[in-house]
């Protein structure tokens, strides 16, 4: 054999020994949510390449408040564990456009609005919503606007913590006025303050329809007066079997978190948190979860 056919067969050995190794390993992908507001960690609970994949996203939805004269549509968030859509934003917009399990939320978009696309360059996300999100649902107001609008940036943001703004649009144009109602959103958008666009009261835990057991915790946000946060809880048949109140964190217009622990019996009940108006003592500002005590 000769030289030069000793070294082409040897480097024929060597490219099959590197054909035929293990290939690189592969993470799973996650995304963090911003710690200041109480969201936690999108996760994964599979490879990138897994088509089972599952992440948990975050998704807003409109509620009204009871409020007149104030925040009368504000925005409540539930977190999701989804099949991921390819990324942590697209995933939570479309699951934001998806009912929630809350019956007393409701998306604020009109009836078929789908997510076309969403294009990022640098920090700066566009979303393009279908050509139904153009048409106003029933009885919209300049304040559901302002709640869609924002519905969409506190999603993406909230999905993606490092985007600093977001641009609508719908049917692949800008959008100077929602639905002609006020709610400016032709430019890029960051999040309004929380005293002008959430729930002034959250409940986040328990969730709705969790199976819990005695003592149970209530916790949440809230943006109130003086701090103070009021709570009930109600059985079966409506009775008040608990209530009481909580000092936030932090008052109005500051937004705190708040906590109270309750001694239930077995069933179902229902979990209210509440701010009372400086005004005339009004209950308002009401977040429900119904739950079931299993012990």
């Amino acid at each position: 054999m000769t030289r030069s056919t000793s070294a082409v067969l040897a480097l024929c050995g060597a490219l099959l020994l590197g054909a035929c190794g293990a290939p690189p390993a592969t993470t799973d992908p996650a995304a963090t949510t911003p710690r200041g507001t109480g969201e936690p960690s999108a996760t994964s609970s599979g490879t990138a390449s897994s088509p089972a994949e599952t992440i948990t996203v975050p998704a807003y939805y409109a509620g009204r408040t009871g409020m007149e004269g104030g925040l009368e549509v504000a925005l409540y968030r539930e977190f999701h564990d989804v099949p991921s859509a390819g990324d942590p934003v697209t995933t939570a917009l479309r699951e934001a456009l998806q009912p929630p399990r809350d019956p007393d939320y409701s998306v604020p978009w009109p009836e078929g609005t789908q997510v076309l696309g969403v294009e990022r360059v640098q920090d700066l996300v566009t979303v393009d919503l279908s050509a139904e999100a153009a048409t106003a649902p029933p009885g919209a107001d300049e304040d559901l606007a302002q709640a869609a609008v924002q519905q969409v940036v506190h999603t993406v943001t909230a999905a993606d913590p490092s985007v600093a703004g977001v641009q609508l649009l719908i049917d692949g144009s800008r959008v100077p006025d929602l639905w002609g109602l006020g709610a400016h959103a032709g430019e890029a958008l960051a999040r309004a303050q929380a005293s002008e666009v959430l729930g002034p009261v959250w409940v986040l835990e328990p969730v709705q329809g969790a199976e819990v057991t005695s003592p149970v915790t209530l916790s949440g946000e809230a943006t109130v007066f003086e701090a103070t946060v009021g709570w009930d809880v109600t059985d079966a048949s409506g009775a008040v079997v608990a209530e009481g109140f909580a000092t936030a964190t932090e008052g109005a217009p500051g937004r705190g978190t708040w906590s109270a622990q309750v001694d239930l019996e077995p069933g179902e009940h229902v979990v209210r948190a509440f701010s009372v108006s400086a005004r005339d003592g009004s209950v308002v500002a009401v977040d429900s979860k119904a739950v079931t005590v299993t012990g």
